[in-house]
C-alpha cells in the first residue's frame, strides 16, 4: 500500500529511477527493519490542535521563504532557503528534491507541496539513515 512513484512510472516499476528515490526507499526500508508501532485513529485525533499549531509554524517559515512573496517557492528560493539553514546541498540535489516536491509541475512548490518537502527533508536526514 503506498509507494513512490515519479513523473510517468507505472506502478509496477520496482526499482527507483532518480538519487532521490533511492535515498528514500533506503530511509524506509531502514525504518520498517526498526519496527514501526500503529497509533489508535484516537491518539491522532488528540494530537490535532498540536499539529494545527505545527502547520501554521510551517506556513510562517514558507512565507519566510517565499521571497517574492508569489505564493509559490522556486528553485532559487529553496536555494536561499538551504544557505540560510547552513545546509550544504548540490544544485543536482535541490533540483531533485525541487521536481519531487513540484507536484503539479508548474516549476513552483505551493504550500502543500512544501509540507511534502519538509517530509522528505525529515526522511532523508533521519540520523539512523545518515549513519549507513
Amino acid at each position: 500500500m503506498g509507494g513512490v512513484i515519479g513523473h510517468g512510472d507505472s506502478p509496477r516499476s520496482s526499482s527507483p529511477a532518480s538519487k532521490l528515490e533511492k535515498k528514500m526507499v533506503e530511509a524506509m526500508q531502514q525504518r520498517a527493519q526498526k519496527g514501526t508501532s500503529v497509533k489508535s485513529f484516537n491518539s491522532v485525533i488528540m494530537k490535532f490542535p498540536k499539529i494545527d499549531e505545527s502547520l501554521r509554524n510551517c506556513r510562517t517559515i514558507f512565507q519566510q521563504f517565499d521571497e517574492d512573496s508569489n505564493g509559490e517557492i522556486d528553485q532559487q528560493e529553496l536555494k536561499h532557503c538551504f544557505q540560510k539553514l547552513g545546509i550544504s546541498t548540490t544544485d543536482e540535489e535541490i533540483k531533485d528534491l525541487f521536481q519531487a516536491c513540484d507536484i503539479y509541475e508548474n516549476m513552483g512548490m505551493k504550500f502543500n507541496e512544501f509540507i511534502v518537502f519538509l517530509c522528505l527533508v525529515y526522511l532523508l536526514n533521519d540520523p539512523a539513515v545518515s549513519e549507513a
